[in-house]
C-alpha cells in the first residue's frame, strides 16, 4: 500500500461503496444493559466444525466435564470446542442444527449439574514479552473465532496476514458497524466493555504491527462512539461512518475506510488489511489476559411479541426454546422465530436448536413489525436489484439461471461473489425470494464441487492401485525366479550328500524355519519388524489397521453408552453361558456309545417333567355358567298412573297456537 493512500486514510477520508440500502433501524434494545442468562437444563454443542477430517472427540458418554474443558482435538486450521459449563456427557449423537434446511449434525450433549465449575484459568500476564507463535497458539487452542457471523478462525486470519501479505499488515480495522437492523449486542459491548476491547486491540497490534489501526463505528451509535474514544485514546483512531446497509461486510468496510476494492478471489488479509469484529477482539483479550476459552457470547433478543427485550450473555449450546421461555414469548398465529437479523437472518424450522458462535440475534417479530412475505410475481426487469448490489452483480440473471438448474451459467454470473446480504430481495417490487434462492444455489454448487473432488480423488486412487498391482506382480515374478534358482541349487547340493547328511540338513533347516516364524509372529504382535522385508512391513501394517479398527469399535460402543449398560452386560453373559453349555454337551457326545451319540443330537440328555396340580376345594357351591337369569322381559311391570301435575303440555293437550276471539277476523259467514 502506497504512502499516499496511507496519508488519506490517516487524515480521515471516507469513501463510498457501490449500492447499499437504508432500511428501518429498529434499534430498540440499544439502551438495554447486558444480562446474564441462567444455566439451562441441557447444553448441546455442535462439533462437526471443530473436528475436520482427522479430528478426535476427547470425551465419552458418562464423563464429567467442567466449563472450559476441551471436547475435541481439531485438525488443520479448525479450533477445538469447549464445554460451556460443568456437567455429565449425556449423549454424543446427531441433532438438528441452526440452518435454514434443518439438517442434522454431530453434537455433544451435556447435562449441567448447576454448579458451573470451570477449569483453572491460565492467564498470560506478561503477554507483551511473548512471541507471536505462543500468542497465536493460545488464540487457536482457546476457540477464538469470528463472532460477527462468519465464524472464520481468527488465528488463521492473523497467520495469513503475517505470512502471505507482501508488506505485512498495513491496516487493522476493528468492525463496530453492526449495520443489520434490530441487532445491538456489539453496541452494548462497546458501551460496557470498551477498556477490555482496547486491551484486545493492543494484543492484535503486538502480533500484526500494523501501520494504521482504525475502529469503524456507524453514526447511529453515539454512546458507543464516546466510550470507545475514551478507552482507545493513543491506541486506535475512531472513524465514524454513515449508516448504510451493508457497511459492516468486510469488503464494503475496507472500501469505506481505504478506498480499495478487494477482489473476491483473494482473502482480505492477503492484501495486508485485517478486519476483526469487536466481539472477536474481546474474546482475544479474554483468552490471553484472562486465560478463559470462548464458552459464551452476547446476543440480542428482540421482537414485538416478547414481553421483554434486551441483550443477554448466553452459554454456547443453549437451546433457542430456553431463551424464548426466559423472555416470555407471546406467540401469534404462525409465529416466526428468526435467527439473525431481519435481512440476513433465516426463519428456524424448529426452535430446539443450540446457540453457536455465529448467532447474534433472536428475532420474534409480529406481522405488523415485519410483514410476512407476499406471493412472488414475475420479474419486470426494473433493475433495482442490480443498482443496490454491493458486489456489482446482476441478481435477476443469477436467479433465472439458478431456477433453471444451469449451475455452470450461474457461476459465470458470479454467484460465488454473492455475500447473501439480502439488499436485492429487500428492494424487489415483485417480492421474488432472491436471497433464499442464492443460498440454495450455493449449497448445491458446494455439493457438486465435493462430488467432483471425490471423483477426481477416486480416479487418482485407481491409477495408484494399478501401478501398485503392476509393481507387486513384477516383484512376485522376481521372487518366483529367485525361488526357482534356490531350489535348483538346493537340489544340486542334496544330490551330492549322503543319506545321513541329507537327514541332518533337512532337520536343521526345519528348526531354523520354525524359529524364524516364531520370532516373526512375536514381532508382529508387538508392533515391531523382525526383518526389513516389504512383505513383513505390509503384514505389520495390516495388523496395526486391525488393532485400530478394534479400538475404534470399542470407543464407539463406549461413546454410545452401551459398554456399561446393565441390560447389555446381562444379555452378553447369558449368551456366553449358553455357548459354554453347548460346547460342553458337544464334548460329552464323544464319551457316549454310538447309538446314544446319534440320538443326543436330536434330544436333550435329561428329560424333566414337572406335574401341574389343580387344587380342589370341597363343600363349595358350583357357580352358574353364563348370564344371571332375568324374568323382567317375560313379565313386564304394569303402567304407573302419573298425576296430571307432572304431565307435560303435550300430554295435557294444551293448544298453544289458539288465538283469542278478539283477534279473529270476522268473515262474511260470521256476519250473516
Amino acid at each position: 500500500m502506497s504512502s499516499k493512500v496511507l496519508d488519506k486514510i490517516s487524515k480521515g477520508k471516507v469513501w463510498k461503496f457501490f449500492g447499499g440500502i437504508k432500511p428501518q433501524e429498529m434499534k430498540n434494545t440499544s439502551n438495554c444493559v447486558i444480562e446474564k442468562l441462567k444455566i439451562p437444563s441441557l447444553i448441546t454443542i455442535p462439533v462437526e466444525n471443530h473436528l475436520g477430517p482427522d479430528g478426535e472427540i476427547l470425551v465419552n458418554v458418562g464423563d464429567y466435564v467442567k466449563g472450559g474443558q476441551p471436547l475435541t482435538v481439531a485438525s488443520g486450521r479448525l479450533v477445538p470446542a469447549h464445554a460451556s459449563t460443568s456437567g455429565t456427557i449425556s449423549a454424543i449423537s446427531k441433532n438438528i442444527l441452526p440452518h435454514p434446511s434443518g439438517f442434522s449434525g454431530l453434537t455433544i450433549s451435556i447435562k449441567p449439574d448447576g454448579l458451573d465449575e470451570h477449569e483453572p484459568y491460565d492467564p498470560i500476564p506478561d503477554w507483551k514479552s511473548k512471541d507471536n507463535a505462543e500468542l497465536l497458539a493460545r488464540i487457536k487452542n482457546y476457540g477464538v473465532e469470528g463472532l460477527g457471523g462468519a465464524s472464520f478462525q481468527t488465528e488463521a486470519k492473523l497467520q495469513s496476514a503475517l505470512k502471505e501479505a507482501k508488506d505485512g499488515c498495513n491496516v487493522l480495522i476493528i468492525n463496530g458497524c453492526e449495520c443489520e437492523p434490530a441487532i445491538t449486542c456489539d453496541d452494548r459491548i462497546m458501551q460496557e466493555q470498551a477498556s477490555d476491547i482496547a486491551l484486545g486491540i493492543k494484543i492484535l497490534k503486538k502480533i500484526l504491527t500494523p501501520k494504521i489501526t482504525i475502529v469503524a463505528i456507524e453514526d447511529n451509535k453515539p454512546k458507543a462512539i464516546q466510550a470507545m474514544e475514551t478507552a482507545c485514546k493513543d491506541i486506535a483512531t475512531i472513524r465514524v461512518i454513515p449508516t448504510v446497509y451493508p457497511s459492516g461486510a468486510a469488503r464494503n468496510l475496507i472500501k469505506i475506510i481505504t478506498g480499495i476494492e478487494v477482489p473476491y478471489n483473494v482473502h482480505t488479509s492477503e492484501c495486508g488489511i485485517v478486519v476483526n469484529n469487536v466481539g472477536t477482539v474481546l474474546s482475544v483479550k479474554e483468552s490471553i489476559v484472562d486465560g478463559k476459552p470462548v464458552t459464551e457470547r452476547v446476543i440480542t433478543v428482540a421482537g414485538a411479541n416478547f414481553k421483554k427485550q434486551g441483550n443477554v450473555r448466553v452459554k454456547l449450546g443453549t437451546s433457542v426454546r430456553f431463551i424464548l421461555n426466559n423472555f416470555v414469548l407471546n406467540p401469534e398465529y404462525q409465529q416466526r422465530v428468526i435467527l439473525g437479523g431481519p435481512i440476513m437472518g433465516f426463519t428456524l424450522p424448529v426452535i430446539d436448536v443450540p446457540i453457536t458462535k455465529a448467532a447474534n440475534c433472536i428475532l420474534a417479530p409480529s406481522s405488523k413489525e415485519l410483514p410476512k412475505l407476499k406471493v412472488a410475481t414475475n420479474c419486470i426487469r426494473c433493475g433495482r436489484c442490480a443498482r443496490v448490489c454491493p458486489s456489482r452483480l446482476v441478481p435477476y440473471q443469477m436467479y433465472n439461471q439458478s431456477v433453471a438448474h444451469n449451475h455452470a451459467a450461474a457461476q459465470k454470473c458470479g454467484i460465488k461473489d454473492c455475500t447473501l446480504c439480502g439488499a436485492c430481495a429487500y428492494v424487489c417490487p415483485s417480492y421474488i425470494p432472491l436471497t433464499s434462492q442464492f443460498r440454495y444455489e450455493k449449497a448445491v454448487e458446494k455439493h457438486i464441487a465435493e462430488a467432483e473432488y471425490r471423483n477426481a480423488h477416486t480416479k487418482e486412487r485407481m491409477e495408484l492401485k494399478k501401478q501398485r498391482l503392476l509393481a507387486e506382480e513384477q516383484e512376485r515374478a522376481k521372487k518366483k525366479e529367485a525361488a526357482l534358482k534356490r531350489m535348483q541349487e538346493q537340489k544340486a547340493r542334496e544330490a551330492a550328500m549322503t543319506p545321513e547328511e541329507l537327514a541332518l540338513y533337512r532337520q536343521k533347516a526345519l528348526e531354523e524355519a520354525k524359529a524364524k516364524a516364531k520370532a516373526r509372529k512375536e514381532a508382529l504382535l508387538k508392533g515391531e519388524s523382525a526383518n526389513s522385508n516389504d512383505a513383513d512391513k505390509s503384514e505389520q501394517l495390516e495388523v496395526l489397521k486391525i488393532k485400530k479398527r478394534e479400538q475404534r469399535a470399542i470407543d464407539l460402543v463406549k461413546r454410545e453408552g452401551q459398554a456399561e449398560n446393565p441390560l447389555v452386560v446381562a444379555r452378553l453373559e447369558k449368551e456366553a453361558k449358553e455357548k459354554a453349555l453347548l460346547a460342553e454337551r458337544e464334548a460329552q457326545k464323544d464319551n457316549l456309545p454310538y447309538n446314544l451319540r446319534i440320538q443326543s443330537g436330536v434330544r436333550e440328555d435329561k428329560l424333566e417333567i414337572t406335574p401341574f396340580k389343580i387344587p380342589v376345594e370341597l363343600n363349595k357351591e358350583p357357580q352358574l355358567v353364563g348370564l344371571v337369569p332375568d324374568d323382567r322381559l317375560q313379565n313386564p311391570e304394569g303402567k304407573k298412573v302419573i298425576a296430571s301435575v307432572l304431565q307435560s303440555a303435550q300430554e295435557q293437550k294444551v293448544v298453544n297456537n289458539k288465538l283469542p276471539d278478539v283477534l279473529k277476523k270476522k268473515t262474511l259467514r260470521a256476519k250473516r
